[in-house]
């Protein structure tokens, strides 16, 4: 997405922390998931371009990026988080 809109940037890294409750894939109790019940997700990236740019990449990654769209119709409680560093 950053190339399709010329976003210029010089580092970013992405972080993931998520809450799982294993009695569901140790099959310990039937009604729990086995997936994530959270995750957190933190963008980190440096760039010069505006803030107004920075929310128009965000908004595409939300709108395509494939893996996004499968956590969030996956876990309940889904969050990104974007820092500019």
């Amino acid at each position: 997405m950053a190339d399709k809109i010329r976003f210029q940037y010089e580092d970013f890294e992405t972080f993931a922390e998520g809450t799982l409750d294993t009695r569901g894939r140790k099959g310990l109790a039937d009604d729990v998931p086995v997936h994530y019940k959270v995750v957190r997700l933190t963008i980190r990236i440096k760039t010069e371009e505006s803030d107004k740019k920075l929310e128009r990449l965000k908004d595409l990654v939300a709108r395509y990026c494939p893996v996004d769209s499968l956590i969030k119709a996956a876990v309940p409680d889904y969050e990104v988080i974007w820092e500019r560093i």
